[in-house]
């Protein structure tokens, strides 16, 4: 015998508040994924964040432990003092041996990272199978890729559309060249051209 109407109206609402359910909400999705982008292609973001919250911290907690006067030692129109936390914080981080901010010193902002041409010649040793020591950098500049395909996009590849901090660098081995696009880190690798 077939169903009354109403018992298949209800089975049908709840089979589509199922679904509802299993669906992800798109604006998480995407503040997630968007997440998921910045911490991979954006490090020197997380350890300056990284580094200036521990410096806040320092810097409060050693200016807390200094000796304040108790209320009953101030006079009446005496205020206490605001601490500019930022001020703190910025001169901490600068000072402080081991913060990202004194790391980063040390590499001249258009010196490329040793492990990044480490990592290109190792790249392109494993492709053309030569030796690593007979390759050697010869040409490298700081660039701002488009995409996260470095500007190189390949077919049926889908790149997300940010400004992508990076490195172009040239390799020889005394006969020809190549030409790399990497990111800051040198942890993606893109092959621009093989020349002569």
């Amino acid at each position: 015998m077939s169903k009354p109407i109403s018992e298949n109206n209800s089975n049908n609402s709840q089979n589509s508040q199922r679904r509802a359910q299993k669906q992800p909400n798109p604006l998480m999705l995407a503040l997630v994924l968007t997440g998921i982008l910045v911490w991979e292609m954006y490090p020197a973001l997380i350890h300056t964040a990284a580094a200036n919250a521990g410096a806040i911290k320092n810097s409060l907690a050693q200016r807390e432990s200094q000796e304040q006067p108790t209320p009953q030692q101030l006079p009446a129109a005496a205020v206490p003092k605001k601490i500019n936390s930022s001020g703190l914080a910025l001169n901490s981080l600068n000072s402080e041996p081991g913060n990202f901010a004194e790391g980063t010193r040390q590499n001249p902002p258009n010196q490329l990272p040793a492990t990044v041409a480490a990592t290109v010649i190792q790249e392109l040793s494993r492709q053309t199978g030569m030796a690593a020591d007979k390759l050697k950098v010869t040409e490298s500049s700081r660039q701002s890729w488009p995409n996260t395909c470095l500007g190189i996009v390949k077919a049926d590849e889908i790149c997300g559309q940010m400004i992508v901090e990076g490195w172009r660098v040239v390799i020889s081995d005394g006969r020809q060249t190549w030409v790399y696009r990497t990111n800051a880190r040198g942890n993606v690798l893109r092959l621009e051209k093989k020349a002569g």
